[in-house]
C-alpha cells in the first residue's frame, strides 16, 4: 500500500483511467455535499489560494488487465468525491467554452477529461458505475441531451454550471482551485494487499454505506475481474432490484435461517464468516436464488400458485417477519421438490395458527428470533410429511397455547391498542368474518375496527351500561367481544346503541348482523359475543398439539402458565410457580393449608426461620425460593397429590430454551 497526499491533477494526468467496478453503488451525492463542496472552493479562491483544503481519501488498485498503453485503477473508496469534481470540471469546461475561453477549455478536456490519443472507452479518464457511466460519457462528449434528466450526475452538473454562472468567478482561478488546492489522500494498493479488507477499515463504521453495499463489494472482490461484470448484472443486479431498500435484511434473515445469530448491525461481519468457507462465486448465485422466494414473502402477488398467495398474504398482513428465516429455507425446498403444494401451505398454516394463538394470549415475542432461526435446523433432515410432524412438536413446546388459555385470553386481553395491536386485531376479526363463506362476500378492504361500546362513554351509554358502567368499560372496551369491522367508523363514534344496531342490522358484514340481535349492549351480551366468535376463531386456527410430543423437560425450560382448577396464571419463574401453588391451596382450604404447614416446614412455614431463601407471599408466611427448577416440580405435584386434589388439575406449561 502506497499513501500519499496529493492533488486532482497529478492524480488524472497522464494516460490514465480510473474505473468504477460495476458492482459499487450509483452516485448518491445531492445538494447537500455539493454545496458543501463549493463554500469550501469559494472559501480558497476568497484566500487567494494560498491555503489548500483536505477533501478525503481516494483508494484505488491497479488493474494489470489492460496492456494497450493505459494505466487503468479501480477505485476501491472515494467514486462520490471523485464523479463529483468530474462533473464540477466538466461544468467549468463548458461555461470556459461558451465565454470564449477556448484554451482554458480544450486544456480541461484534453488534460482532466480524456486521453486525447486513444478511443473507445480507454478515451475517458473516468468511467463511474451502471447507468451513471453512459451520462458521464454523453457530459465529456457535449452531447445534448442525457438518456435520464432525472440522474444525479446530470443534476450535479446543472447545480455547478449555475453556481459558477451566478458568482461570475474567474474560470482559470476556479480550474486551479479544483485542480491544485482540493488535498486527496491517494492511496493505492499493492497487488500484496487485500482490498476488501482495506475496504472495510475504511467504510464498516460511521460511513453511509449500507450492510448489503459491503457485502457487495466483499463479494466481488472475491470474484475473478473478467466475470465480475456478468456476475453482477446476471445475479446481483437483479436481487437489488427485486429487494431494494430490503436487501440487508434479506440476507440478514438468510443468515438467521441457517441459525447463524444476528443482529441488525453485525450482518455484514456474520456474512464473512460464512463466505470464507465458500467460494464466492457460488455463493452469489445461492443468495440470489433464495432472494426470490423472499420477494414473494414481502409481496405475495408475485407468488403464482393462488393456494400460496392466499396464505402469503394472511402472514403478510400479520406482519409475520420473526418467521421469514424459517419460510425462506422452507420455500426454497418447495422449489426445488420436497414438499409438494399442500404440504407447504400446511407448513405455513401451522405458523400462523402459532404466531395468532401466542398474540391473542399476549404471549412474550422476544423469543420468536431465537425459535424460527432454529426452525429449520429442526425439521430439515426428515422427509416431508415427517418435517411436518417435527415442526408441530417443535413449536408445541415452545409457548403454544392450549384451548382454555385461549377462551380466557380472548375474553380479558385487549385486540386494540398501541404497537400492531390495532392491525392484528384487525387482522382477525376479517378472518373470523371471511369464515362465514357468504355467498356474497362484504368488501372488507376500507374498514376499521370499530368500538361497539364507545372508547368515550356518554350520559346514555353510562345510562345503559347501569352502576358498573366504570369496570364494564375498563375490562372491556378492547376485548374481542366489543370490537367489530366498520366502513363508517367515524360517524357511529360515540352513538347509542339504538342508534348502531340499526347500522348493524343493515350492514352485509355478519359480525354486526349478530350484534343487531341485542336489545341492548352490555356485560352478559359482551361476553355472549365473545363465546360465539372465540368458537370461530378456534375453528379457524385450531390446536395443532399432539399429547405424544409434550415433553416435561423441567431442566433447561422456563414456566409460562399455570393452570390450577381451571384458572390460569402467567408465571415467570419456578418460584412464581410454587406460590401460586401454595396460595391455591390457602384460598381453597384453610384445614388443608394447615397440614401443608405441618408436613413441609422445610418449604413452606409462617416466619421463614431456619430457611435459605426465604420470600414471604401474600398470605405474610413464606416458602423456600434456594430450589432448582426440578425439585420446585416435583414439590407442587407432591403438595398436590397430597392434600387430596386431582394431580390433573394442576398443570404447567413450559417455554424451552
Amino acid at each position: 500500500m502506497k499513501a500519499s497526499e496529493t492533488h486532482l491533477q497529478e492524480i488524472l494526468e497522464g494516460t490514465k483511467q480510473y474505473l468504477i467496478p460495476m458492482f459499487q453503488r450509483t452516485y448518491s451525492w445531492t445538494e447537500k455535499q455539493w454545496k458543501q463542496l463549493w463554500e469550501d472552493i469559494n472559501d480558497l479562491i476568497e484566500d487567494n489560494q494560498s491555503l489548500s483544503h483536505f477533501i478525503g481519501s481516494i483508494v484505488s488498485i491497479p488493474n494489470n488487465t489492460n496492456t494497450h498503453g493505459v494505466q487503468q485503477f479501480l477505485v476501491i473508496d472515494g467514486q462520490q468525491r471523485l464523479t463529483t469534481l468530474l462533473t464540477l470540471l466538466v461544468a467549468t469546461r463548458d461555461i470556459a467554452e461558451k465565454l470564449g475561453e477556448q484554451n482554458l477549455a480544450d486544456e480541461i478536456h484534453h488534460m482532466l477529461l480524456v486521453n486525447s490519443f486513444k478511443s473507445g472507452e480507454e478515451k475517458y479518464k473516468f468511467l463511474p458505475t451502471q447507468v451513471d457511466k453512459e451520462n458521464m460519457k454523453k457530459l465529456i462528449n457535449k452531447e445534448p441531451s442525457l438518456d435520464n434528466e432525472d440522474s444525479l450526475i446530470f443534476k450535479s452538473y446543472e447545480f455547478f454550471s449555475e453556481k459558477i454562472q451566478e458568482e461570475s468567478l474567474s474560470l482559470s482561478t476556479l480550474k486551479s482551485t479544483i485542480t491544485v488546492n482540493l488535498s486527496i489522500v491517494s492511496i493505492v494498493l499493492s497487488t500484496d494487499d487485500n482490498p476488501y479488507l482495506v475496504f472495510e477499515s475504511l467504510n464498516a463504521k460511521g460511513q453511509p454505506l449500507t450492510q448489503s453495499d459491503l457485502i457487495r463489494n466483499y463479494l466481488f472482490m472475491r470474484i475473478p475481474a473478467d466475470d465480475q461484470e456478468d456476475d453482477y448484472l446476471r445475479y446481483w443486479l437483479p436481487m437489488q432490484e427485486e429487494l431494494g431498500a430490503y436487501l440487508t435484511e434479506f440476507i440478514r434473515h438468510f443468515l438467521l435461517g441457517e441459525n447463524i445469530n444476528v443482529k441488525k448491525n453485525d450482518v455484514y461481519f456474520k456474512f464473512k464468516t460464512k463466505v470464507d468457507r465458500k467460494d464466492a462465486k457460488d455463493f452469489l448465485k445461492v443468495l440470489a436464488s433464495y432472494a426470490g422466494y423472499y420477494a414473494k414473502l414481502l409481496n405475495p402477488a408475485l407468488e403464482d400458485n393462488k393456494d400460496i398467495r392466499i396464505l402469503l398474504k394472511r402472514i403478510n398482513e400479520f406482519e409475520a417477519k420473526t418467521a421469514y428465516p424459517f419460510f425462506l429455507y422452507v420455500y426454497g425446498d418447495y422449489k426445488k421438490g420436497k414438499y409438494n403444494k399442500k404440504q407447504f401451505c400446511r407448513m405455513i398454516e401451522i405458523v400462523e395458527n402459532y404466531l395468532v394463538r401466542r398474540f391473542v394470549c399476549n404471549i412474550d415475542s422476544k423469543s420468536l428470533n431465537k425459535i424460527f432461526a432454529s426452525a429449520y435446523n429442526q425439521i430439515c433432515a426428515y422427509e416431508a410429511e415427517e418435517s411436518i410432524s417435527e415442526l408441530i412438536s417443535y413449536l408445541q413446546n415452545r409457548g403454544y397455547p392450549k384451548n382454555p388459555e385461549i377462551i380466557n385470553s380472548l375474553h380479558q386481553n385487549q385486540l386494540y391498542g398501541q404497537g400492531d395491536r390495532r392491525k392484528k386485531g384487525s387482522f382477525i376479526l376479517k378472518l373470523i368474518e371471511n369464515s362465514y363463506r357468504h355467498k356474497e362476500q362484504a368488501d372488507l378492504s376500507k374498514t376499521t375496527i370499530e368500538h361497539i361500546m364507545p372508547q368515550t362513554l356518554t350520559e346514555k351509554w353510562e345510562e345503559d351500561l347501569g352502576e358498573n358502567a366504570e369496570y364494564i368499560h375498563s375490562t372491556y372496551l378492547h376485548t374481542l367481544g366489543n370490537l367489530t369491522l366498520s366502513a363508517y367508523n367515524s360517524e357511529l363514534s360515540n352513538e347509542s346503541f339504538l342508534i348502531k344496531r340499526k347500522y348493524y342490522k343493515q350492514s352485509n358484514i355478519h359480525l354486526n348482523k349478530y350484534i343487531s340481535s341485542f336489545e341492548i349492549w352490555n356485560q352478559e351480551n359482551i361476553n355472549k359475543r365473545s363465546e360465539k366468535l372465540i368458537e370461530q376463531f378456534i375453528k379457524i386456527w385450531p390446536y395443532f398439539g399432539k399429547i405424544e410430543n409434550e415433553v416435561m423437560k423441567i431442566t433447561g425450560s422456563s414456566p409460562r402458565l399455570l393452570t390450577i382448577h381451571k384458572k390460569t396464571y402467567n408465571v415467570n419463574t419456578w418460584r412464581d410457580v410454587m406460590e401460586k401453588t401454595v396460595i391455591s391451596i390457602y384460598e381453597d382450604n384453610l384445614e388443608k393449608y394447615q397440614q401443608v404447614l405441618s408436613e413441609n416446614p422445610v418449604f413452606v412455614s409462617i416466619d421463614g426461620r431456619g430457611m435459605r431463601e426465604p420470600k414471604q407471599i401474600i398470605n405474610q408466611h413464606y416458602i423456600e425460593t434456594n430450589l432448582n427448577s426440578k425439585s420446585i416440580y416435583n414439590f407442587c405435584i407432591k403438595l398436590f397429590e397430597n392434600q387430596g386434589y386431582n394431580k390433573e388439575d394442576w398443570q404447567i406449561e413450559l417455554i424451552f430454551k
